[in-house]
């Protein structure tokens, strides 16, 4: 099979790390595979050759079986350059609620004129990929059933990767005797690390690391001043390959308010580690038996109960381990993606 993957950037995100792994996967498996992209970025590389292009330069379309596109820019491409009789077939994967998640970066009615377009942009794809069952039913009312069908992500890390001695000594300090909670995540509201900050107020015991930069990331330094926290939380800044931090944290959390799948809670199930989340239905879908401690958006008292459960439970991490090789290991991956491109082309 000869696929083609569109991403906007190769840059150390989400849903082009997910690329990576589908690269990885396809590439093990005898399939040839090419990245294109847009833009400059050179954080993340690739089992295949890469290509930049310009948004207005046309691909030769039918060199390929497959063409997978990851994002806005892609989805717009492909409306725009796709040939009349084209025989490749054309997927994407949209790795969130894209209304619902615009509503956190823009006005109301931006978010719903960009979303509106991008859904536009997607009636010349042959499938609509989604990252959940849940993410399937919200697209269905967009989208034909037969269109839609959801593939979870995976995660393939080395354990053996570390931090530098520097790095280990400034956590080490930092922690003390404390149960230090941790959190990987671009700084945005939708993240909701500002309930964790909140928290801490009534845990003493407690420390927290936050590795990721964002726009909230100096309202999030202010909170822990007007909460008087600011000696139990460290801000460690943007972090590449950040989940080689694991190891350090007693405990991780996951307080989003939004979601579309949640990359880091699958690197802490690899880690085995104890983690906290917020009780949303992505979460929810991926860990249905009690692999993780749920706690209500918005809830102090629910995420301080749930901070202490998961401290005194020695079972989360391997039941959450048990959870990713089910259903989220590089194999369960490869299989779900490979049906779904072998199907169209038959």
């Amino acid at each position: 099979m000869n696929i083609a993957y569109i991403i906007p950037k190769r840059i150390n995100a989400g849903p082009i790390l997910v690329v990576q792994e589908l690269v990885k996967q396809m590439i093990l498996h005898g399939h040839s595979c090419i990245v294109f992209y847009f833009d400059e970025g050179q954080e993340i590389n690739f089992l295949c050759p890469t290509k930049k292009i310009s948004f207005s330069q046309r691909i030769d379309f039918n060199s390929y079986d497959i063409i997978h596109t990851h994002g806005l820019r892609p989805d717009l491409y492909i409306f725009l350059h796709k040939p009349i009789n084209c025989k490749a077939k054309c997927i994407t994967t949209l790795h969130n609620y894209v209304i619902p998640d615009f509503s956190y970066q823009y006005n109301k009615f931006i978010a719903y004129t960009i979303g509106n377009l991008w859904m536009i942009c997607l009636t010349r794809h042959n499938k609509i990929v989604t990252l959940s069952k849940d993410a399937m039913q919200y697209y269905k009312k967009r989208f034909s059933t037969k269109k839609l069908t959801y593939a979870y992500n995976t995660r393939s890390i080395s354990l053996s990767s570390s931090i530098a001695e520097e790095e280990k000594k400034e956590i080490l300090d930092f922690k003390g005797d404390s149960i230090l909670i941790g959190v990987n995540a671009a700084l945005t509201d939708r993240k909701g690390v500002d309930q964790i900050i909140k928290a801490l107020k009534k845990l003493p015991n407690y420390k927290l690391i936050i590795i990721g930069e964002g726009k909230s990331k100096l309202t999030l330094e202010q909170l822990c001043i007007d909460e008087n926290v600011s000696k139990q939380v460290l801000f460690l800044g943007y972090k590449k390959d950040a989940y080689r931090f694991l190891p350090y944290y007693d405990l991780f959390a996951l307080p989003s308010r939004s979601e579309g799948f949640g990359l880091t809670l699958i690197e802490s199930a690899i880690y085995k580690k104890n983690v906290i989340c917020s009780k949303i239905p992505i979460f929810q879908e991926l860990c249905p038996n009690k692999e993780v401690v749920f706690f209500e958006l918005e809830n102090i008292h629910s995420l301080e109960q749930a901070i202490q459960k998961a401290t005194n439970d020695n079972t989360l991490g391997e039941k959450l381990y048990k959870q990713y090789l089910k259903e989220f290991s590089p194999d369960k991956f490869y299989i779900k993606y490979y049906s779904i491109y072998n199907s169209l082309l038959q």
